[in-house]
């Protein structure tokens, strides 16, 4: 019997039994569309995190206070260290060290032209942003001066805001900052709103990356003013003189504040969210290849079963001359044909799933994201192999124990 024939014979016989192995192929698909769904959703989490720290400089370090990092695990904390004046004269004093670019932050509500948007104000000295993130450009104007204490410079996303069909504010125009704080007046707390008319002095181009996208930048003074951060700084940019000093700068910093201070790195975020993200995504593939298993153990069933049912036409043919090799691969063709059914077919829901999820998750469709399911060649294939090897795996048996029935013994069989 040539190849050609054993497979007619198969999807025959699969044809025979439409809802069992129909039932069968659903769990191989369910099984190999969830790993390969699994697998395009990390793989678009890996390029959407590299893209957003590839835009900040390779030489930057991050410092924060106490014992909290930007991105990654808390770290045991000492006492609390405020960032100073003198903190940042002593950090700028580290060997390696080029430019240390200190920034207050706060969160306000700008108004302009009857509409409104809630955004990250940063003071920051702005001619230095260029060292922390080398690609950002203009769309029109430029930053402002440090002594400037009334222009305000709008991130893309804040210029032009997903929920309106026109921009915030144009070059400049007057726009209204509002900050709302709590304070305490005779043992009773009340809110109190600070208002600030500021000019944009420009609109950035957009980078891709949600955070400079999102914010909004002022000068440090009047950052420091509006806010009443007290001279505090938020945090700490750390320009070096190269990438590979990275480390020996970070190691000079903790050898002065230890664990009082935080401190990361574009490349340590990565790397930590690059964990997190393989951990999830084990776990998941783990669950996803329970499905795999269980789609095995109906290959078993479902072709024991047939094994069972079909034993007088299995005598049959063996009385005709068709050998014990024969009947083995006959069956065991079934078994490849529900793996490579069951292979494709989930493989193409996979993908399609990967898409409809990135959608309907928290993360998929939020304002600045870009996330798009990205499917390495190597990761389908290994998906399809597993289904296509458990499949055969699941049908030797049955396919064994067809081939082992004796002619006469499955002819007397009612």
């Amino acid at each position: 019997m040539n190849p050609f024939e054993l497979v007619e014979m198969s999807f025959g016989a699969l044809r025979e039994r439409k809802l069992r192995s129909g039932l069968t192929v659903l769990m191989v698909i369910i099984g190999a569309g969830l790993m390969t769904s699994l697998n395009g959703l990390s793989g678009g989490m890996n390029n959407f995190i590299n893209e957003q720290l590839g835009s900040l400089g390779a030489n930057v370090i991050i410092v924060t206070p106490g014992g909290q990092v930007a991105f990654g695990p808390m770290e045991a904390q000492g006492s609390q260290t405020k960032l100073t004046p003198q903190t940042v004269q002593t950090i700028g004093s580290i060997s390696g060290m080029k430019y240390v670019v200190p920034f207050y932050s706060g969160v306000a509500t700008l108004k302009s032209g009857g509409e409104e948007k809630t955004a990250t104000i940063v003071g920051i000295d702005q001619s230095k942003l260029e060292y922390i993130a080398p690609k950002i450009s203009f769309e029109i104007g430029a930053f402002g001066s440090i002594q400037d204490s009334v222009g305000i410079v709008l991130g893309h996303n804040i210029a032009y805001p997903s929920d309106l069909n026109k921009p915030l504010a144009k070059m400049g125009q007057a726009i209204s900052v509002e900050f709302s704080k709590v304070e305490s007046e005779a043992g009773r707390e009340k809110v109190v709103v600070k208002k600030k008319s500021f000019q944009v002095r420009g609109i950035i181009e957009e980078l891709g990356n949600m955070q400079v996208d999102n914010q909004v930048y002022i000068s440090p003074a009047a950052a420091n003013a509006f806010f009443e951060k007290g001279g505090t700084y938020d945090g700490i940019y750390g320009i070096t003189r190269d990438p590979d000093v990275n480390d020996k700068v970070e190691q000079g910093i903790r050898k002065i504040y230890g664990k009082n201070i935080g401190v990361t790195s574009p490349k340590a975020m990565a790397k930590t969210i690059g964990d997190i993200m393989g951990t999830f995504t084990g776990f998941m593939s783990a669950i996803a290849a329970v499905s795999m298993f269980v789609g095995a153990v109906g290959i078993v069933t479902t072709l024991y079963t047939s094994v069972m049912e079909r034993t007088r036409e299995i005598g049959l043919l063996k009385a005709i001359g068709y050998d014990r090799t024969t009947v083995l691969f006959m069956f065991l063709t079934e078994s490849i044909t529900i793996g490579v059914l069951g292979g494709l077919l989930g493989l193409a829901f996979g993908v399609v799933g990967a898409y409809v999820l990135i959608r309907v998750m928290p993360f998929g469709g939020g304002e600045g994201l870009s996330i798009a399911p990205y499917f390495l060649p190597m990761d389908i294939a290994r998906v399809f192999l597993i289904s296509l090897v458990l499949s055969v795996a699941a049908g030797i048996y049955p396919a064994w124990r067809a081939a082992k029935l004796s002619p006469i013994t499955a002819l007397r069989k009612e």
